[in-house]
């Protein structure tokens, strides 16, 4: 309600068009009250409003539950150039670090919530980071401004509660200043990020890019595999499991393929001097047999094919085309060009960067024995392949709960 107010403030000296999100999680009978009561607030300062019904349950991790749901339903609605604002303030910020500090984070948790980050096509600010929970109820008191209080952040039995409810008094007692140390400790833990993440340069993982060179240093190597976590929203290795695996991106031959377990679905890779971001349950399994696909494409004719794990999407250009594709394709050998030395699978997938775990699992394109691509990678050297055929390949996993692809 605090933020609404600053945000109607703002708009009449700077006219926005301002929604007002409200997600309703379905758990608690007032619910329906509440979003009544943020609809006609909406209402009365000419604002948008939209309504999220989650319909979640309470059970196990509810707290981390709600947050995914309300975040990836506001985000969905997102557009390029959208700024969303949501109303954290310092005593967020205090409890978030507590939390952290008991789950073993590292310096990139403990910088804490961001005042400002990518959200989707958008960008996620907020701006009353700085101000505390009371100082927010000020604001509406000396506006005169109802608001409503959740009765389940009265229940202990939530860690966050029960960190502001009896912990950090408690601390306070015999530590009277710790939530300035505390908002100290993730200052020195932001600016150090932040100078590793200056110092990794283009090899520093972010959301989108799943890979990166290798950098230099075992402690960068480190520092990549915890933005690469934070990127995904996963909770970095421990501090032993990220060093080994940075002793062994420094030290093993190329051919082997050090890798380290982010969660049960995802691992990091380090394959010929790049690290991986590769998220098993998006690529499906490998392939158990070779699938292959011949045709005839006219000019300026578009094809999807479909195979176990994904799409496969062909556009001719100006002339026809005789294409093959293969998945799982299994040996065989083709040619860079018309008078080029035929080579095997091997050669052609260190030669473009196809890392093995993808061989068979992504589509190899040709015509003839000349190869065009494979999956995402264009194997065409244009001065010597002129074909005008475009693709895109996308993995499409499976729905675990049901066997059509989703």
């Amino acid at each position: 309600m605090a933020l609404m107010a600053l945000v109607a403030d703002f708009a009449k000296i700077v006219p926005r068009e301002v929604i007002v999100h409200h997600c309703h999680h379905g758990v608690i009978a007032a619910a329906d009250d509440w979003l009544s009561f943020v609809a006609a607030e909406a209402k009365r300062r000419d604002f948008g409003f939209k309504a999220h019904r989650l319909a979640l349950e309470m059970g196990p991790d509810f707290e981390a539950r709600a947050r995914k749901a309300r975040y990836d339903s506001v985000m969905s609605d997102v557009q390029s150039g959208d700024v969303v604002m949501t109303a954290h303030h310092r005593d967020d910020q205090v409890e978030t670090l507590l939390i952290r500090l008991s789950q073993g984070s590292g310096l990139i948790g403990l910088a804490g919530i961001p005042v400002m980050r990518p959200f989707g096509r958008g960008l996620l600010i907020r701006p009353l980071l700085s101000l505390s929970r009371k100082q927010l109820k000020q604001v509406l008191v000396s506006r005169n401004l109802q608001h409503i209080t959740d009765p389940s952040n009265q229940d202990p039995a939530f860690l966050r509660n029960y960190i502001r409810l009896q912990f950090l008094p408690a601390l306070s007692r015999v530590a009277p200043h710790v939530r300035e140390q505390l908002l100290l400790l993730s200052k020195l833990a932001t600016d150090r990020v932040f100078q590793a993440g200056e110092t990794l340069g283009e090899r520093l993982p972010v959301l989108g890019v799943e890979s990166v060179e290798v950098a230099a240093t075992q402690t960068l190597i480190a520092w990549q595999v915890r933005f690469f976590a934070q990127a995904h929203g996963r909770f970095a290795p421990s501090a032993l499991q990220t060093a080994e695996f940075a002793r062994q991106c420094a030290e093993a031959a190329d051919d082997r393929l050090p890798e380290v377990s982010i969660g049960s679905d995802v691992t990091i890779r380090k394959w010929a001097n790049q690290l991986y971001w590769v998220d098993w349950q998006t690529l499906g399994d490998e392939a158990s047999e070779e699938v292959e696909w011949v045709g005839k494409l006219e000019p300026n004719q578009s094809k999807e094919i479909r195979f176990p794990n994904g799409v496969l999407s062909l556009t001719t250009g100006a002339a026809s085309e005789d294409i093959a594709v293969y998945w799982g394709v299994q040996g065989r050998s083709f040619r860079l060009g018309r008078k080029r030395p035929m080579q095997s699978l091997k050669q052609l997938a260190q030669a473009h960067g196809v890392p093995p775990w993808l061989r068979q699992r992504t589509p190899l394109i040709a015509i003839a024995d000349q190869i065009i691509g494979w999956g995402h990678t264009d194997c065409r050297e244009q001065s010597l392949i002129p074909h005008s055929l475009q693709w895109q390949w996308r993995f499409v996993p499976r729905n675990t709960a049901c066997s059509p692809v989703s």
